[in-house]
């Protein structure tokens, strides 16, 4: 199943700058153009970040508690549902500050996943939900 952002969604994500989409996508391993189009990009993107997140966990910290606590319900379990752990905002962190400690270890630089996973959430977790609640779906 494709993805496709929500007008509202892209409304809020159409300014991000382009080249930290290019290292998103290259870290996730999408394929990039020749030619960018930052809407396709991101598209391809948020399924990505929703495997990556069942694979190895999603990088969280204590500055995302606030956009964590405003999720939803079925967000919210989606989210515990990739982390592994309850849907419970400190067992999500914990988790998050976890996969955040680890990538901080192996990685030089900046983390394109840790530095965008807060713009793209609300997409990635309608895009878990979307999948059978939790990313493994159809």
């Amino acid at each position: 199943m494709s993805f496709t952002l929500q007008p509202e969604e892209w409304a809020l994500l159409q300014h991000l700058p382009t080249q930290d989409l290019v290292d998103l996508a290259a870290d996730l391993d999408v394929l990039i153009p020749a030619d960018v189009d930052k809407r396709t990009l991101l598209e391809l993107c948020v399924p990505r970040l929703v495997e990556r997140g069942r694979r190895s966990g999603l990088p969280f910290s204590k500055y995302d508690r606030e956009d964590l606590e405003a999720l939803g319900a079925a967000e919210r379990a989606a989210l515990g549902r990739i982390q592994g752990v309850e849907p419970d905002v400190d067992a999500i962190l914990r988790a998050g500050e976890r996969v955040y400690r680890t990538i901080e270890r192996e990685r030089k630089g900046i983390d394109p996943v840790a530095m965008m996973l807060p713009s793209l959430l609300r997409p990635v977790l309608r895009h878990a939900v979307e999948q059978g609640q939790d990313g493994q779906g159809a």
